[in-house]
C-alpha cells in the first residue's frame, strides 16, 4: 500500500482535457479519462478489480507495452507483484514518447511520466519489494533456526558438553562373498 501522500500526489491535481490536445480519432477528454484511470490505477496499488477493459485497450497501445494477447495475461505480466509492477514502472518511464499530441497519446505518456517520476513511484514501490523480501526471509530464517539450532537451555546443555560414547560394537556390512555360518 502506498502512502496517503504518494497516492494525493499521483491523483491531484485531477487532469482535465484543457491539459492535452484532440486527435482525429480521440478527443482531449479521452486522453484526460485515459491518464486520471491510470494514475488512480497505480496509486491505488494495481487491484485486479481497477484494470478495466477500457484502461487496458488504452494502455495496451501506449508506452511501448504490448497486448500480451488479452488483458489477464498483459495483467498476469506486468501487476500481480511488486517485481512486475518495478519492470511495468521502468519500461513506462523509459519510453521517449514519440510523435505529435495531434496525433499520439504522446503528451498523455509525458505528463503521466512526470507524476510518477515527481513522487519517485518506482523508488517506492522498489523499496516495499524489499521491505517485503526481507520480512519472507526473517521468517523462513526464524522457521530453519528452530528447526536445525540446538535449543541451548540449562537441561540439555550438559548434553552438548558431555563426552561421546564409543560404540559397544564394530558395526560391519556383509559381503556377497561371506560363506561363513
Amino acid at each position: 500500500m502506498l502512502p496517503p501522500a504518494i497516492i494525493r500526489s499521483l491523483r491531484t491535481p485531477q487532469l482535465t482535457a484543457a491539459d492535452f490536445t484532440s486527435t482525429k480519432f480521440y478527443t482531449a477528454e479521452d486522453k484526460a479519462w485515459f491518464a486520471n484511470a491510470l494514475l488512480k490505477f497505480l496509486a491505488d496499488d494495481c487491484p485486479r478489480s481497477g484494470f478495466i477493459d477500457r484502461l487496458y485497450v488504452r494502455l495496451s497501445n501506449s508506452f511501448g507495452h504490448i497486448a500480451h494477447y488479452d488483458k489477464h495475461q498483459f495483467f498476469e505480466h506486468f501487476f500481480p507483484d511488486s517485481e512486475r509492477r518495478i519492470a511495468f514502472l521502468e519500461e513506462t518511464l523509459q519510453w521517449p514518447c514519440c510523435g505529435s499530441a495531434e496525433f499520439t497519446f504522446c503528451d498523455v505518456e509525458m505528463l503521466v511520466q512526470s507524476r510518477i517520476t515527481m513522487v519517485n513511484l518506482l523508488a517506492i514501490v522498489k523499496a516495499q519489494r524489499d521491505s517485503d523480501v526481507a520480512r519472507r526471509e526473517r521468517g523462513l530464517l526464524e522457521r530453519l533456526k528452530a528447526k536445525y539450532e540446538p535449543s541451548l537451555r540449562p537441561d540439555t546443555r550438559s548434553d552438548l558438553t558431555a563426552p561421546a560414547t564409543a560404540p559397544t560394537a564394530v558395526l560391519r556390512q556383509g559381503s556377497l562373498f561371506d560363506f561363513s555360518e
